[in-house]
């Protein structure tokens, strides 16, 4: 199923109009518009903000078109992005408790950051992205 085609699924699922989604999520229908007519694709933020106003759906289904629609449960608490991907404790050999965080998805900022996990020595950061709300990205 393409993106379009989830969209408009999400559209029908909650028995609004294409302007009317829109107008949940924030953005102009000409935008919702050109994504269902297959013109463009959606950008993250489209992503984001569906993600923010219907807590319930998956973002897998919904990025990749993988599970179901809902998240299980009906969980108000989104999984892992990915699928269930927890990080291993390379010392134990166990499955650490996933971390990801309940709050809505918003630009991250990057400042000296450690990460959970020192990398071996030989490891180096070679590229940053960052996303932001406005459609736009930098590069460090």
């Amino acid at each position: 199923m393409e993106e379009r085609e989830r969209l408009a699924k999400i559209i029908e699922s909650e028995n609004l109009t294409a302007k009317q989604f829109a107008e949940e999520i924030g953005v102009s229908a000409g935008t919702i518009s050109n994504i269902l007519g297959g013109r463009n694709k959606p950008s993250v933020e489209i992503y984001v903000r569906i993600l923010n106003r219907f807590r319930t759906i998956s973002s897998d289904w919904l990025m990749l078109g993988t599970g179901s629609m809902y998240r299980p449960n009906g969980g108000v608490t989104q999984t892992a992005l990915f699928g269930d991907m927890r990080p291993i404790d390379a010392a134990q050999g166990e499955e650490m408790p996933s971390q990801v965080p309940a709050a809505p998805l918003q630009s991250v900022m990057l400042q000296n950051t450690r990460l959970a996990a020192n990398p071996p020595a030989t490891k180096q950061i070679a590229r940053i992205i960052i996303y932001y709300t406005d459609g736009t990205y930098e590069e460090r």
